[in-house]
């Protein structure tokens, strides 16, 4: 018999260790704690609990949203796993199931969230969809945009705008989204403090963070953010103000890292920007749905929350929405 509960203290060294064998990573302790915060409140992990023995999880990362100028809370499900069969525990193949119900009781009653979302791909589609009803709108592939390497060029209309490293602290990632935001209908709320929690402070991973401004103005017109290893520069984040020269800016920043680095190609994803999706057209992007069969699936915790808000393309995605880079 399991019992199914709330994340406590001490907690994330079995569920780290479980994460590890079920996925075939290497993740340490120290990664976990950058990905939920340390653990600290507010923390919405469940797990299902065998004694001592971990049965079941599924992890929640909180996330402030937009849908339609209304501001919400909203739960990334992630780490979501059973061990009964890698435990040969037949007992406990119904604990997936109870983990699944209570988050999103949990979300709600406790936490006060309107929206589940995660990413999730192969057999797991078809649980997260018929069976933990993340099911209020279809599963999302979400477009994945790829370029190899070319020489940085630089264009004239670029060389009106300038970049600078920035960190999660600059007040100009605030005004940027205030600029920014109406061109993204729904998406999660892409401010500085997004940047504080998403994009720093990963004890293994460094991100080139760059804000982009006009060469005689202070007002951002774009951030960008990148990730360079494998042999591959991915664009984790992006927010931008519509001018083109901005973006070609941005452009230029990924060819020059992508040469420096030795990477063979650059990746993005990008859902819910056709302006931007049709300039990195014309930039050498190719691309189409993610080859990985990763998709996104919501569910709605909120009745006021409707299906014609999250249709195909409207809610802005990058590679910063998940937890996979």
């Amino acid at each position: 018999m399991t019992e199914v509960r709330l994340y406590r203290s001490g907690d994330e060294i079995a569920i780290n260790d479980a994460f590890n064998r079920v996925f075939g990573k290497q993740r340490n302790v120290e990664e976990w704690a950058w990905k939920y915060r340390a653990g600290e409140p507010p923390c919405p992990i469940v797990a299902a609990w065998d004694g001592d023995r971990l049965a079941a999880h599924n992890g929640g990362i909180a996330a402030n949203y937009q849908v339609d100028g209304r501001r919400i809370l909203a739960l990334q499900g992630a780490d979501t796993f059973s061990l009964a069969v890698a435990e040969r525990q037949p007992e406990w193949r119904g604990s997936w199931q109870q983990v699944m119900d209570r988050f999103g009781e949990i979300a709600a009653d406790q936490f006060g969230v309107s929206l589940l979302y995660g990413f999730t791909g192969g057999k797991a589609i078809s649980h997260m969809v018929a069976r933990a009803h993340w099911d209020s709108v279809s599963p999302r592939r979400i477009p994945l945009l790829v370029r190899r390497r070319r020489p940085p060029t630089r264009s004239m209309a670029s060389k009106f705008f300038k970049a600078r490293l920035v960190d999660g602290s600059a007040s100009a990632l605030d005004r940027l989204w205030e600029r920014a935001q109406d061109r993204y209908p729904v998406s999660v709320i892409r401010d500085a403090n997004h940047v504080r929690r998403r994009l720093s402070g990963h004890p293994a991973v460094r991100y080139h963070r760059w804000l982009i401004t006009p060469r005689w103005s202070s007002t951002p017109a774009a951030f960008v953010a990148f990730r360079t290893d494998g042999g591959v520069c991915r664009w984790v984040e992006l927010v931008w103000d519509g001018r083109p020269g901005a973006l070609e800016l941005v452009d230029h920043l990924s060819r020059r890292l992508t040469e420096q680095t030795g990477a063979d190609r650059e990746e993005l994803w990008l859902d819910g920007d056709p302006d931007a999706a049709q300039w990195l057209e014309l930039f050498g992007f190719e691309g189409g749905p993610d080859p990985s069969g990763v998709v996104r699936v919501v569910r709605f915790i909120d009745p006021e929350l409707n299906a014609d808000s999250f249709a195909p393309g409207r809610v802005y995605t990058t590679m910063a929405d998940a937890d996979l880079v």
